[in-house]
Parts: C-alpha cells; sequence; structure tokens
C-alpha cells in the first residue's frame, strides 16, 4: 500500500499503524468506500497482524474505517448531513481554541506560525495542493495546542480526521488558496496583537467560508452517502 508512509515518532507498533492509516483517511490517500487489506498494511509495515488489527479497532471507534460481519475493513463514507453538523461544531470550537492560544501566545509561538506560513506559500507556488492541504492541518493544529487545553484540541482532531478527508478529495480555485493565505496571515497578525476576540472572529469566518465553498462544489449522494464530485 504505498501511500502509508509512517510517522517519525511514535511509542508502539500500534500506535504507528493508527497514525499512518489515519493520516491517510484524512489526506484522502485512502478513499471513502476503500477496502483495506490487513496482511498487504502488515507487510508494507513491517509488522505483524496484532497490531493493525488493534489499530483498526481505535480507527473503528473514531468512526474512520468501518469492519463488516465477515472482517472486512474499509474507509467509511460520510453524508452531507453529518458533514455539516459535525462542521458546525467544529468552527465553534476552533474559534474558541484561537482565543485561548492568542492568550498563551509569544514571539516564538508567532514566527512559528510565519514559518509555516512561508513553506504554505512555497506549496501554493509549486501548485501542490495536496501539499498545500497537509501543511495547512499542521498550521491549525499548531494555534489549537497553544489553546493549552488538550481535550479542546483532541476533540478539534477527532473532528478534523472526520470532515477534513471530505475536503481533502475536492481541489479549491487558485484564489480560494491565495484568500486562505490572505486570512491564514490576518489570523496571525490578531494573534501577534494579543486581539483574542479578532483572532477568534477571523478563525470562524475562514473556517465557515471554505466550507461554504467546499459545499457548492460539492456533490454528496445521500442515498448511499458516499461523495462524488459535483459535475
Amino acid at each position: 500500500m504505498s501511500v502509508l508512509h509512517p510517522p517519525f515518532q511514535v511509542k508502539t507498533k500500534t500506535e504507528m499503524i493508527y497514525s499512518t492509516l489515519r493520516e491517510a483517511i484524512v489526506s484522502g490517500d485512502l478513499k471513502p468506500g476503500e477496502r483495506i487489506v490487513l496482511r498487504k498494511v502488515a507487510s508494507d509495515l513491517g509488522v505483524s497482524a496484532i497490531p493493525v488489527r488493534e489499530a483498526v479497532k481505535l480507527l473503528e471507534a473514531e468512526g474512520l474505517l468501518e469492519v463488516s460481519a465477515h472482517s472486512e475493513v474499509v474507509v467509511s463514507k460520510l453524508s452531507e448531513t453529518d458533514f455539516k453538523q459535525l462542521s458546525d461544531i467544529r468552527i465553534m470550537l476552533e474559534g474558541y481554541a484561537t482565543l485561548l492560544a492568542t492568550k498563551n501566545a509569544d514571539e516564538e509561538f508567532v514566527k512559528d506560525l510565519e514559518s509555516q506560513m512561508a513553506k504554505m506559500r512555497t506549496a501554493i507556488e509549486k501548485q501542490d495542493f495536496r501539499q498545500y492541504s497537509k501543511l495547512n492541518i499542521i498550521f491549525h493544529q499548531t494555534i489549537y495546542q497553544k489553546s493549552g487545553n488538550e481535550h479542546l484540541k483532541k476533540i478539534i482532531d477527532d473532528l478534523t480526521a472526520k470532515t477534513e478527508r471530505a475536503r481533502a478529495l475536492f481541489i479549491s480555485t487558485p484564489q480560494r488558496y491565495t484568500k486562505s493565505i490572505e486570512d491564514h496571515v490576518a489570523i496571525i497578525k490578531a494573534i501577534a496583537d494579543g486581539d483574542g476576540e479578532r483572532a477568534q472572529k477571523l478563525m470562524c469566518q475562514h473556517q465557515s467560508e471554505g466550507i461554504e465553498i467546499f459545499l457548492k462544489n460539492f456533490k454528496f449522494a445521500e442515498e448511499d452517502k458516499q461523495y462524488n464530485l459535483a459535475e
């Protein structure tokens, strides 16, 4: 399974497999409805079947994988209704996390965000939009980590995993990527200025606009809960 790229730092084999599969699902490398062959995962990652099964159980509990009565494992699908409801919750929590992060911000944190922005600009210049999407998630995770609330960050991470995998299958217009950069710059400035309320508002607007554009250009087939590109 060539799309699987193990992370550099993990504690156990199960965590390594869990993180690897989760990243592939969130990034869209493993698509909704795609079958996961456990033997091949074990072979590709050089592990036994036991930690693979344990990792699958964790991802099934998160709703990212489905296991049939015949033990067939597939990437779960997502309905438009679920996507909208989960996104609404995610927007509110991400705004609040940004508010908290602003209160904890220091010069080093702002410089880190600016450095990440430089990498995102480079990805756009190279038209590597898949890389941009991955860097975008890291950018947001960095902000939410700074909130200092691990429980809040965990909830946001779970919501991101469930919703971002749908958006990963959709390529935005170059104009949207440019606007996204502008939004991020504004958010960083608000954080640097210590204006938590403005940073919170900008984050909510940024996420809301992105989701609105996605919903206008992406068609969910509700009858079988599978998403397809709008024609």
